[in-house]
């Protein structure tokens, strides 16, 4: 292949191989987001095989998660906004006890809210705090470390 044929943009290919392209980006796409969902899946399945929380079906826990997911992608954005008014109203340094802190409550919402919403799993509220905690305990190791203020 000759340099003239490697720069050759978008805009300029022929259908068939747009079509290519755009078909190989969605399946890229679709093979990340499904290794990632499985990751979820499969290490949620196992964490409630641990701890003994009962559900009906693998459906049921993959409704469980989409309703984490959902719940999540409102609670997280809250808990930046509240994060940055503590630390600004407060003058608080944002250490890893206050970053779990936060992390713990934002978790314990969006699992509660899942909880409460679905009949078809029972989670006893000890292990909701554990849960919590653990979880919690990743995104701190895991995250962006705290800065202070």
């Amino acid at each position: 292949m000759s340099q003239n044929e490697q720069n050759e943009q978008f805009k300029d290919l022929n259908l068939s191989s747009k079509l290519i392209v755009i078909v190989s980006i969605i399946l890229i796409a679709a093979i990340a987001l499904a290794v990632i969902f499985g990751g979820f899946f499969f290490g949620m399945k196992g964490l409630f095989s641990i701890l003994g929380i009962t559900y009906d079906s693998n459906q049921t826990l993959v409704l469980f998660l989409l309703v984490c997911f959902a719940a999540g992608l409102i609670i997280d954005p809250l808990t930046k906004i509240v994060s940055m008014i503590l630390a600004k109203s407060f003058s608080l340094k944002k250490t890893a006890l206050f970053a779990f802190t936060l992390y713990f409550v934002s978790n314990f919402i969006t699992i509660c809210f899942a909880d409460y919403f679905m009949q078809s799993i029972f989670i006893p509220d000890v292990l909701l705090f554990v849960i919590s905690a653990l979880l919690a305990l990743i995104e701190l190791a895991f995250g962006n470390q705290p800065e202070a203020a």
